[in-house]
This record gives structure tokens, C-alpha cells and sequence, in this order.
């Protein structure tokens, strides 16, 4: 699933389509303001900004805090639109410290609603699932089921993009749920969209094609452009999988033209992308090529690196100076009991000795208190801190997974295709070459053969296609046949893992099995190495061993090389335990056992 098109069910309402109008002179009240920059926000941003920009000066000129709060949110929800995520982090920020400082729950529930819908467009998703499940915190105690719609439904986006299809079904369900009951049919439409998506991602293309018509129909009746470019560039991707090409470039187009009109950047460039690979399926490669250097040229204006960096340091600001009024206020009621205290002791003068003996008392459980309460709040701090290693290990790793995909994706794709066009071309002067000249030619091809060899390799070692195709056990037996291939070194290899155990885990204990490999083969001096997968309920235990020279395994904790840190880091995130075993001149055994959840 795309996440550049979640936007599409936190921004989906009913476009006014009636422009109100006001005769020259008359005055627009900061009410009307901010109606007008909510109903302009999907078809006329750029409008929709004047207007909220002149409804908060009147809001900060009369010291309306409530509707200040409702312009900066507006605003941070137009910049999401448009792409400009560290903008709208900044006006959402805005609102939600006025609603604290107001103790409007319910305003908060929205804030961190919105807030997470922009960490989520910027992939942050650790971040906007923290801010989801504070807004269901807020407006499930408040029992408002209607505002429980858009963060269920964000929810089951990011599960979906997270690849756990029980968590995003379970959301996406409990939204609908509550769209039926409070009769919001255009909402209904919205999830379904969301649901269809994901049949896609499970490859039901027949079933996602019909929600996909239904949530077509509700976003042509209720003129949301954005929504109807979206379920156009979607059906067209449906009918290619379908095979019915005609159909599916019909749509494409319809799509394009409309992102093109309107100014979506993130469906124009994937209507580029899908476009480019249409046309490289039909052999047409100088229209691939112009498609893709298009989506190329909008990549570049959407991609901005430091926006995230800004948004990062924003957040932390804000935390900061939370913080430090929690510990103003605590630091105020500290002293407030210190001088009731010693109003108590003023007013017992004639009880002395007693009035000792009860504060002494006191005294003695305060400080127990005190220091039960603080031995306890550093375990959770410890916990905490712990838990934030991991996931912040985690999301690294994700990134650079990712990364990688995206490298040899645009290798394959891009620098491949160049290179196969190049050699096309190159192979068409064969018949018009002179025979002086030939030799040259057939030098020129092998030397772009051989390009396109090592361009294949190095896009395989950056993220091999099977393990992304096929998963796990596939792309490790790969890998060992690969390395028998060689001769050198004989490998055996057994599994009784027969599916993938989900994208994410797959390329985390590809990346362990492939360092400890490499570890053995360039280090143990081994000829022989067994490797043992084996899945028994909701343990998966990896055994590896060979019969090299062996190492000190005490000498770990000294050495700078990354490759065992990185392997044990791997294992601590995924919760699971290794044990390593080796002796000098009689080889190393390396033991891994992972705790798998619900047996995935």
C-alpha cells in the first residue's frame, strides 16, 4: 500500500460546492474565515490558506484561544495536502499546546489524530501510533463513537503498511462499524477504498476492484477530486493485474490528468511510475524512458530529507518545555505542603513533644514513599529506555532495509533499463557498421553486457528479489546454493519452514543468517558448514555450525568490527535469545531461538 495516499480518510468530507459570495465591502466574520479555508482545503489550498492565515490574526488580535487553535489546525491540515509535512507538524504543534493550556480533551484527541497523520505520511510510523492510540484513549473515555472513525481507520492503514493483516482488519472493521451506525455513508466509501487496498496487497484483485468502484461513485458525488484521482490511479493498477491493459491505461490517464490539474504531487508521480512500467511491459522502452525521467522530475520536488530532521527537533522541543512545566507545577505543590507543615506546628506550640513525634512519622512514610516511588520510577525509566534502544534500533534497521529495496529497485529499474536501451540501440548499428569498425562494436556490447551483469549482482546483494518474492527459506537456500556453487565450501541446509513469516522478519533473519555466514566463511577457515531452521508452534530455533578453527569468544565484548554487534543487536529486536559456542581448532556453534506471534 502507497502511504502517500493515507491522507485520503483524514481529508475526506463534503466539498461545498457552492462558493459563497460577498458583496465588495462587507465584512467576513472569523467564523465565516474558517468555513471557508475547511470547505477550499481539497480543491483550492492556496485559497484555503488566505483565508485561515486572516481568520487566526482576528483570533490572536481578540485573544480567542479556542478558534486560534482551529486556524493553526486548519493550516496543518491544508501543508499536509500539499505535502509540506514539517509546516503542518509545526501548526499542529501550535494547536494542541493552546488545547492543553484550555483542558480541552476533546480538541487534543484531534490534535494528536492529525499529528499522527503526518508522522505517518513521513514514515514515521513508531511516532504516529503513540499519537493514534492517545486520540482512542481521549475519545473512547469520552465515548464520542464518531470521532473514534479516523483514528481506527489511520490505525488499520499503518498495520496494513506494517504487513499485519489482523491488526489492520480488525481497525478497518471497527471503523466501519461505527460509520454504519452513525449513518456516514461517504465514510463507509472512504474505508472501503482502504480495505480495497489491502485486497490488492493480497493479491484479490477481483474484490478490491469492486469496492474500489463503490468508493469511486461516493467521491464523484461529493465532488472530492482527490479521492476520485486516487481511485482511478488504483483501478487502473487493478485491471493490469487483471491483464486487461486497455482498461487499466484508461484509468491511469484519467488519474494523471486529473492530479496534473489539481497539483497532487504524489499521485502524479505514481501515475508516472505505473505508466513507465506499462509501457517497458509492452516493449516500448522510449516511452518508459520519458515516463520515468517525469516521475524522476516530481520525485524531486517532493523528496526534502531535512523536513523530517525539523520535525524531529520540533517534537523534542515541545516535549522539553512540557516537561519542565510538570516539574514547575510539582516543584509549587512541594512547597505549598512544606507551609501547611509548618502552619500544623504553629498551631500545636502546647502539644510539643507529640507534634514531633507525628512529623517525625510523617517525615519517615514520606521519604519511604518518596523513595519506594523513585526506585520504582527508575525500573520503568530503565524499561523505557530499554524499550526506546530497541525501537529506535529497529526503525534504523527498517531504514536502511528499505533503502536497500529502494537502491536495487531503482538499479533494476532504472540504470538496468538505460543499459538494456543502450545496448538496443548500440546492437542496431550492427548492420550498418563497417567491417574495420565491427570489432569495436562487439567490444562495445560485451562491455555493456557485462554492465548490466554486475548492475543485476550488485541490485541482488543490496535486497534479493527472492526473499522479497518468495520469502525466507527460498532466498537462504539461494544464498547457500550460490556459495556451493563456488566449490570452495559445502553447506547444508534444512528447513521445515514451508511461508513466509512476514517481510519485515524475513529480511531481519536473512540479514543474521548472511552476517554469521560471512563470518564463518571469511574467518573459520571451514570446508563444511550446516545451517538448521526449524519452526515448532511459536519458536523458530536457527542453529549454525561449521568445523572451522574456532576463536575466544570472550574476545567479542573487545572487538571493534560491527558484524557480532550487529547480529546480537538483530536478535535483542526480536525479542529472542542466542547462544554462542566455540573452541579452537574444533569450530563454532551458533544457537538461535525467536518467540514468533501467533505463530507468524
Amino acid at each position: 500500500m502507497c502511504k502517500k495516499f493515507r491522507l485520503l480518510f483524514l481529508f475526506i468530507s463534503i466539498i461545498l460546492t457552492n462558493k459563497t459570495s460577498f458583496a465588495q465591502g462587507q465584512k467576513i466574520s472569523l467564523t465565516q474565515l474558517l468555513n471557508l479555508a475547511d470547505s477550499f482545503k481539497y480543491n483550492n489550498p492556496e485559497e484555503a490558506i488566505k483565508y485561515a492565515q486572516s481568520g487566526l490574526k482576528i483570533a490572536n488580535a481578540s485573544s480567542d484561544k479556542k478558534n486560534e487553535s482551529k486556524a493553526y489546525s486548519l493550516l496543518g491540515i491544508i501543508l499536509c495536502i500539499q505535502g509540506d509535512y514539517t509546516e503542518s507538524f509545526k501548526y499542529h504543534l501550535k494547536a494542541l499546546k493552546i488545547n492543553e493550556q484550555l483542558n480541552d480533551s476533546v480538541s487534543m484527541a484531534t490534535n494528536y489524530n492529525n499529528i499522527g497523520m503526518v508522522l505517518d505520511n513521513a514514515n514515521k510510523d513508531s511516532l504516529a501510533l503513540i499519537y493514534y492510540l492517545k486520540a482512542i484513549q481521549i475519545q473512547e473515555r469520552k465515548s464520542k463513537k464518531k470521532d473514534l472513525l479516523k483514528p481506527y481507520n489511520n490505525i488499520g492503514i499503518l498495520y496494513a503498511n506494517l504487513s499485519q493483516p489482523n491488526k489492520a482488519i480488525y481497525y478497518f472493521e471497527k471503523a466501519a462499524q461505527i460509520a454504519h451506525l452513525t449513518e456516514q455513508p461517504v465514510v463507509e466509501g472512504s474505508i472501503k477504498h482502504n480495505i480495497a487496498i489491502f485486497y490488492i496487497g493480497q493479491a484479490n484483485y477481483t474484490e478490491a476492484l469492486e469496492l474500489l468502484n463503490q468508493s469511486l461513485n461516493v467521491h464523484q458525488q461529493t465532488n472530492n477530486t482527490r479521492g476520485v484521482a486516487t481511485n482511478y490511479l488504483y483501478i487502473g493498477e487493478t485491471y493490469f493485474y487483471l491483464k486487461d491493459d486497455e482498461k487499466g491505461l484508461d484509468y491511469l490517464n484519467r488519474s494523471l490528468n486529473l492530479a496534473k490539474e489539481k497539483g497532487f504531487k504524489d499521485i502524479l508521480s505514481e501515475c508516472y511510475l505505473q505508466v513507465s512500467m506499462f509501457y517497458e511491459g509492452k516493449k516500448n522502452f522510449s516511452q518508459a524512458l520519458n515516463h520515468i525521467k517525469l516521475w524522476a522530475e516530481v520525485e524531486k520536488e517532493i523528496i526534502n530529507e531535512a523536513s523530517v530532521s525539523s520535525m524531529a527537533e520540533m517534537q523534542t522541543k515541545y516535549e522539553t518545555e512540557k516537561k519542565e512545566k510538570e516539574n514547575l507545577a510539582l516543584t509549587k505543590k512541594t512547597e505549598v505542603q512544606q507551609l501547611m507543615i509548618e502552619n500544623e506546628n504553629q498551631k500545636r506550640k502546647n502539644q510539643l513533644t507529640l507534634s514531633i513525634t507525628l512529623i517525625g512519622l510523617i517525615i519517615a512514610i514520606f521519604l519511604f514513599v518518596y523513595y519506594r516511588r523513585k526506585q520504582k520510577q527508575k525500573t520503568i525509566h530503565a524499561i523505557e529506555l530499554a524499550e526506546a534502544d530497541k525501537l529506535r534500533f529497529k526503525e534504523v534497521i527498517e531504514a536502511e532495509e528499505k533503502e536497500r529495496a529502494r537502491i536495487a529497485q531503482e538499479l533494476h529499474d532504472g540504470l538496468g533499463q538505460l543499459l538494456s536501451t543502450a545496448r538496443l540501440n548500440v546492437a542496431s548499428l550492427e548492420d550498418v557498421v563497417t567491417e574495420v569498425d565491427k570489432p569495436d562494436l562487439e567490444r562495445s556490447l560485451k562491455i555493456i553486457d557485462e554492465a548490466c551483469v554486475e548492475v543485476r549482482n550488485i541490485s541482488h546483494n543490496m535486497m534479493p528479489s527472492a526473499l522479497i518474492r518468495l520469502g525466507l527459506i527460498p532466498a537462504i537456500t539461494e544464498l547457500v546454493n550460490n556459495v556451493n556453487s563456488a566449490k570452495g565450501i559445502k553447506i547444508d541446509f534444512e528447513s521445515n519452514v514451508d511461508s513466509s513469516l512476514g517481510q519485515s522478519l524475513d529480511i531481519t533473519i536473512y540479514r543474521v543468517v548472511q552476517e554469521i555466514l560471512n563470518n564463518m566463511i571469511k574467518h573459520a577457515k571451514a570446508n563444511h558448514i550446516n545451517i538448521s531452521i526449524k519452526k515448532n508452534d511459536d519458536d523458530l530455533a536457527i542453529s549454525m555450525t561449521d568445523n572451522g578453527v574456532g576463536f575466544n569468544t570472550n574476545e567479542l565484548e573487545e572487538s571493534k568490527g560491527l558484524g557480532w554487534k550487529n547480529i546480537f543487536s538483530r536478535v535483542s529486536m526480536l525479542d529472542g535469545s542466542i547462544k554462542l559456542e566455540s573452541e579452537l581448532q574444533k569450530g563454532t556453534m551458533v544457537f538461535i531461538n525467536l518467540k514468533l506471534k501467533n505463530g507468524k
